[in-house]
């Protein structure tokens, strides 16, 4: 089974599974926009790109950029699937560096 699955990987990955990993849709919400600084990031950048382009700017940035952050968001879901691990970022990047 899938939980059979998972906690023979982490094993694998030298953890033990001690909690019971269930994301449900409001903390994936808040991890992306979290993870993302969603409103932040549009508060900082949002006065200059009125005075330079106005709200066309706003659109036409959020089209293009739209694409790139998905896949930001699908390469992190990626790297989150393969190393189930409680440490985020900092375990993956032990994880995935190398040894040298």
């Amino acid at each position: 089974s899938a939980v059979d699955y998972d906690a023979k990987r982490l094993e694998e990955l030298g953890y033990k599974q001690e909690f019971k990993r269930e994301i449900n849709l409001f903390v994936q919400a808040g991890f992306s926009f979290s993870t993302m600084a969603v409103l932040p990031n549009w508060l900082v950048g949002f006065s200059g790109t009125m005075n330079a382009g106005g709200p066309m700017s706003l659109f036409w940035g959020y089209i293009v950029l739209t694409p790139f952050i998905m896949c930001i968001a699908l390469a992190m879901a990626e790297v989150f699937s393969a190393y189930p691990v409680n440490g985020g970022v900092y375990s993956w990047c032990y994880l995935l560096s190398s040894k040298e």
